[in-house]
């Protein structure tokens, strides 16, 4: 079973904790070069400040809609290293089904500001490396340490979102969705 779908079944039975351990351990025990980094590093926004923005998003929303279901997604970092933020969409309607994402292209929520990431710019520097360097041509080997760090900062960023939403109460209870793009694991907080 691939690294992606094992992933995935864990952010199915809302175990983002267990996704992240098990890609530390894998970076951990194979010679990953400079994607070492992605183990101990960590998103350092305020979780209090990012659930502040979660709220003033959907505060706004609600003004226009009956906003049933709020979505964040990281940008493509992997290939945009020199800048990594997430996005907030808001939804009139959700859907419980885990495999079923097709609505998530259909958010009613005017464009929002982005939200910048900080904490990670050990892992940033190891994708412009992998990139600018042209690794994939060079070690072509390496491609499974790339795609698990890749899954990784997918999962921590899916943590941290999680940690906000502990951090303290959202202005009106439901489902918040969370990945980056180009991912199809998505997980999902509900209250």
């Amino acid at each position: 079973m691939s690294l992606w779908q094992i992933v995935h079944d864990h952010f199915k039975n809302n175990d983002v904790p267990g996704a992240i351990s098990l890609l530390e351990e894998y970076i951990s025990s194979r010679d990953s070069q400079k994607f070492a980094c992605v183990v101990d590093a960590s998103f350092l926004n305020p979780p209090a400040s990012v659930l502040g923005e979660l709220n003033r998003f959907i505060e706004t929303n609600e003004k226009q809609f009956d906003v049933k279901a709020a979505y964040i997604e990281m940008n493509g970092f992997d290939i945009n290293y020199d800048r990594w933020y997430f996005d907030l969409f808001a939804y009139s309607s959700y859907s419980p089904q885990f495999d079923e994402t097709e609505w998530l292209c259909e958010w009613q929520s005017p464009p929002w500001p982005e939200v910048e990431l900080s904490g990670m710019a050990s892992a940033q520097q190891a994708f412009a490396w992998y990139h600018k360097q042209r690794i994939w041509n060079s070690q072509p080997d390496f491609k499974p340490i790339y795609e698990a760090a890749m899954l990784l900062v997918m999962a921590k960023f899916a943590g941290f979102i999680g940690s906000v939403l502990k951090a303290g109460r959202l202005t009106k209870p439901m489902p918040v969705l969370v990945t980056a793009h180009g991912f199809e694991s998505i997980a999902r907080y509900e209250p």
